[in-house]
């Protein structure tokens, strides 16, 4: 059996949220050993068999003893017993002491949260500029978001534990889970030292001229093969792309140094890139802001010649 980081660790899942069994998924793919409890006949529909898969299912009841896991999951504030080295994560709405949200329940509607968090207003990088309507996703992020935070937040807590042998308790909370999916695009701040201020995701990239976007927007706007290709140059590393096989691929790899050093060797364009005058510099020490523009470590502040080299080169028939 090949090893994987969690084995050996001990879940016990009682969420009924889609964060909750993500998070508990998300563990039981690497390796722990995660219970569920179901009724006896439980008729699994196709996402009850996502979501548990590599679970070790049990009869309802099987799981009243608690005192052998490691982590265990549960929603809002329902009561469980735990010893001070095991780690409960809870899985809410909101974050506990939200004097606005603090009511809502755990399993609250997705819906609500899309609308509190703002997912129905215009968040598109690109779409704005085109005059993309404001587009409706199904899809449940909050609780997505959420699940992958929750799963981080248990994780770092086995880590603690390992230094001092103490559990905690760990909340993952949807509308926040929502707003970490968008915060980089409403953030406002001041006050940073010029190496720290983030780069402002939406508006025209640094070196596009306001007067020449005009007549290329508008060109987009009619055109969605145009809106493509310009959604490529502005944020190359984080757009869909044709592949060979005429299917969409798209790599997240603008927001991670690492996962973007990744992606391009992947693609023969890493020392291309370096040969094009791009760095990998640590964006978060002061003397590298002279990088800025060119510094693959800090993806939102390419300049637009530059991500335009990046997208024409990865859609070269690389994918």
């Amino acid at each position: 059996m090949s090893h994987t980081p969690y084995n050996g660790i001990r879940i016990l899942e009682f969420s009924k949220t889609l964060s909750g069994r993500l998070t508990g998924l998300l563990f039981a793919d690497q390796g722990a050993e995660v219970f569920i409890e179901r009724v006896e006949n439980f008729q699994a529909n196709e996402q009850d068999e996502y979501f548990d898969r590599n679970k070790v299912i049990v009869p309802l009841g099987s799981l009243q003893d608690t005192s052998s896991a490691d982590i265990i999951i549960v929603d809002g504030e329902t009561e469980v017993e735990y010893d001070s080295a095991q780690i409960v994560l809870r899985i809410t709405a909101a974050l506990p002491g939200d004097e606005i949200y603090g009511d809502l329940e755990a399993d609250c509607s997705e819906d609500l949260l899309n609308a509190l968090v703002g997912f129905f207003t215009n968040m598109a990088t690109v779409g704005k500029f085109v005059g993309r309507p404001v587009i409706y996703t199904p899809l449940p992020l909050s609780s997505v978001y959420a699940g992958v935070n929750g799963a981080i937040g248990a994780a770092s807590a086995l880590v603690d534990r390992t230094r001092c042998g103490k559990g905690r308790e760990v909340t993952a909370s949807r509308l926040a889970g929502g707003l970490s999916a968008i915060g980089a695009l409403a953030l406002v701040t001041k006050g940073e030292p010029e190496h720290l201020v983030p780069a402002d995701l939406t508006g025209l990239p640094e070196g596009v001229d306001p007067e020449m976007a005009k007549s290329v927007l508008h060109e987009a706007a009619l055109d969605p093969h145009k809106q493509l290709l310009l959604e490529q140059e502005i944020i190359p590393l984080n757009a869909p792309y044709i592949t060979a096989d005429n299917r969409f691929a798209m790599g997240i790899a603008g927001v991670n140094r690492r996962i973007a050093r990744r992606f391009l060797k992947t693609l023969d364009l890493w020392d291309k890139a370096m040969d094009e005058g791009f760095v990998d510099e640590d964006p978060y020490v002061p003397e590298n802001i002279k990088y800025k523009g060119r510094n693959l470590a800090d993806g939102g502040s390419i300049s637009f010649k530059l991500n335009k080299w990046l997208a024409d080169n990865i859609a070269k028939g690389h994918l």
